[in-house]
């Protein structure tokens, strides 16, 4: 984790920094404190200091590290759908030849990341409990902080966690697990042993639950409960509980203009997008495209013929050039990056229902999505048939979005699609060898 990490030099300001707080000058000119900081000796009092303070969670995701590039190129590299083409070497190239080790810097950094947006949530968890203002939406407020922090720990397990045949299994390895937040060096900083998977599941299914509950439905760049419930139901996929993911998906209600509308690069059916500016920017179109960008990244060798023939998404996923449409902001770099989507739901549906026997649901939903790519309805009449052609939709619907690594983990095919990935002991990413060393934290075997 980011702040154990650096336990014996940490300082005060790097602490407040992880928890997107500005610190406070000691200069005797400065009588007061800036407005737009707060202390966290001061901690959180009005519910102004709650909204600024949420502001700083969502901000977190949106960390280059995290989503604003790295995660799911990371994820994509891996799965081979994305192709490195560029200078990274030592950290994208290695992560895109599987042979990823626990020095990599990014792969620490994307850690670091994902732990500083979990700190973020677990401050304004506890802060939020002491205001009192009857004005301050306190509910609302954690649910969201809650939901943000279930999927930071589902994406920690889906990287690190979990067996190499996938998710769910009872010797499941997990991450460790912080409920609290650390504001200072002293005990909250001491290093946390790895939870088993089966322990972060429960804190992930937890935490959704709340968001669910306490969440008005709606879109946006906000959580909502439609995307608490997608979450909910991917995990459950993930953990292959399908029954549950079945439930949970089926509860998002239909968004019934998805399927009349067209594939673009500009997808219109997110039920959760992050939001950028040019002010507030990510990298995706400076790391896919050559002018206005570096073009680390090109599409994977073999994404192109997965396509069938007629498929209206493969001049989006494979663009003239060698780049994708998803992502084309080189100027302004303010490009969206979808966190959940009403496509995922439909898919999801699709396959609960085909491993639970409902073949005609199955085929049903699978269709929506064959039907807006251009393609003729499924003839799939058997279970394994059906499933075999939703999980390709889910890789070229979902492309370029960080889905289809966790699709093969958790399917257990990670050798079968990509035969060259002989050490099964690699489906699990190494734990950065920072997180070893001063963490205390047992490494993924064989790393």
């Amino acid at each position: 984790m980011y702040i154990p990490s650096f336990r014996k030099f940490a300082t005060r300001s790097a602490l407040l920094l992880s928890l997107g707080l500005g610190t406070v000058a000691c200069d005797k000119a400065l009588e007061v404190e800036p407005q737009n900081s707060i202390s966290s000796d001061a901690g959180y009092s009005t519910k102004e200091d709650a909204a600024a303070a949420l502001n700083g969670v969502y901000d977190a995701l949106q960390l280059t590290d995290y989503y604003g590039v790295a995660f799911p190129t990371i994820s994509d590299l891996i799965s081979a759908d994305e192709r490195h083409v560029g200078t990274y070497t030592t950290t994208l190239g290695q992560i895109a030849q599987n042979q990823t080790l626990p020095e990599n810097i990014q792969v620490q950094n994307t850690w670091d990341a994902i732990y500083i947006a979990i700190n973020r949530a677990n401050y304004l968890l506890q802060e939020s409990e002491k205001i009192t203002d009857p004005a301050f939406p306190k509910l609302v407020t954690q649910a969201q902080v809650r939901a943000i922090r279930a999927l930071c720990y589902m994406d920690l397990l889906g990287m690190w966690g979990g067996t190499d045949q996938g998710y769910g299994y009872s010797d499941g390895l997990g991450v460790p697990l912080r409920l609290t937040p650390t504001v200072a060096i002293g005990p909250s900083t001491e290093p946390v042993p790895r939870s088993s998977e089966a322990d972060v599941a429960a804190a992930i299914r937890a935490d959704l639950d709340f968001a669910i509950a306490n969440l008005a439905v709606g879109t946006g760049s906000r959580v909502g409960k439609n995307a608490a419930l997608a979450l909910r139901a991917r995990f459950e996929l993930r953990m292959r509980n399908y029954a549950d993911a079945l439930k949970f998906a089926n509860q998002v209600p239909v968004l019934a203009s998805f399927a009349a509308s067209a594939p673009s690069g500009a997808t219109t059916d997110a039920l959760w997008q992050l939001t950028y500016s040019a002010t507030d920017t990510n990298l995706y179109a400076f790391w896919w495209f050559t002018s206005g960008g570096r073009n680390e990244l090109d599409p994977g060798a073999n994404l192109a013929a997965a396509h069938p023939t007629g498929d209206k998404r493969l001049p989006i996923n494979v663009a003239a050039g060698g780049t994708t449409l998803k992502y084309t902001r080189t100027t302004t770099r303010d490009d969206p990056f979808n966190l959940v989507r009403y496509a995922e739901v439909v898919l999801t549906i699709a396959e609960g229902a085909a491993r639970t026997g409902d073949l005609t649901t199955a085929a049903k939903q699978l269709d929506i999505v064959r039907t807006r790519a251009g393609l003729a309805p499924t003839t799939a009449v058997t279970a394994d048939a059906l499933i075999k052609d939703i999980l390709l939709q889910r890789r070229l619907e979902l492309a370029y979005e960080g889905r289809y690594w966790y699709d093969l983990r958790r399917t257990n095919s990670v050798q079968t699609a990509l035969p060259t990935y002989k050490e099964t002991y690699r489906n699990l990413f190494p734990i950065p060898i920072r997180e070893v060393r001063l963490g205390n934290l047992v490494q993924n075997p064989k790393f």
